[in-house]
C-alpha cells in the first residue's frame, strides 16, 4: 500500500531539505516563489540557525521573497529613501557591517513595467559605501538594462534551470564573490 503525505508532512520534509542545503553551503540565502502569505508564519516556515526576512506577495498567487540569514550576523529589513512601494516584490535587508541584499522576483508577467522597476532599484547609486548585492528570478528582464541602471555587475553565467539562466546575482564589488556556483537542491519545487 502507498503511503499517504499531507501537506504538513510534505513541508516539514521540505523545510528540513531546504535546512540541509542551508547548512551545507551558505549563511545568507536569497528564495524566491516562496507562495507564502500572512496565514504561513515564520515559526513554520523558519530554519533553526536562520533568520528569515519575507515580503508576501499581496492579493495575488504565487510570488514572494525571502532571506534567510545566519542567525550570529546582525541582519535588519532596510527600506531604501525612495518610497516603498507594494507594487513590487523586492526585498532589502541591511545584512553584517555594510552589505545590503535584496531578494527579487521579477515574474513573466508582472504588474509593472520593467523600466518602473528598474528606476525603483537604481538607489545603489545613493549609497556607494555600501557592497550591494540584488539576486533572484528576473526572468525576462535584460542583464544589460540592469548593469545600465544600476552600475552592478552580474555574476552568475550557466543556466540555473534547465537551459534557461532565470536567477541572477548583481553585485557592486565582483571581486567579493571569487566563485559562484550553481547547485541542485534536493527539494523539489512545486
Amino acid at each position: 500500500m502507498p503511503s499517504v503525505v499531507t501537506f504538513d508532512e510534505s513541508r516539514d520534509r521540505a523545510v528540513q531539505h531546504f535546512a540541509a542545503d542551508l547548512h551545507s553551503y551558505v549563511s545568507v540565502a536569497v528564495i524566491i516563489e516562496t507562495h507564502f502569505k500572512s496565514k504561513h508564519t515564520d515559526s513554520i516556515v523558519g530554519i533553526e540557525g536562520y533568520r528569515v526576512r519575507r515580503r508576501d506577495r499581496a492579493r495575488r498567487r504565487g510570488g514572494g521573497v525571502a532571506l534567510y540569514v545566519q542567525s550570529t550576523i546582525q541582519s535588519s529589513v532596510w527600506t531604501p529613501l525612495s518610497a516603498d512601494s507594494r507594487t513590487f516584490e523586492l526585498l532589502w535587508v541591511h545584512v553584517g557591517g555594510h552589505l545590503v541584499v535584496a531578494a527579487l522576483y521579477h515574474p513573466p508577467r508582472p504588474v509593472h513595467p520593467a523600466a518602473d522597476l528598474l528606476s525603483h532599484i537604481e538607489i545603489s547609486h545613493d549609497y556607494p559605501l555600501a557592497d550591494i548585492v540584488i539576486a533572484g528570478d528576473l526572468d525576462q528582464l535584460s542583464d544589460n538594462d540592469m548593469v545600465e541602471r544600476t552600475g552592478l555587475t552580474q555574476l552568475v553565467h550557466q543556466p540555473t534551470r534547465g537551459v534557461d539562466l532565470l536567477d541572477r546575482i548583481f553585485v557592486s564589488d565582483p571581486r567579493l564573490y571569487d566563485m559562484v556556483r550553481v547547485v541542485s537542491s534536493v527539494v523539489q519545487s512545486v
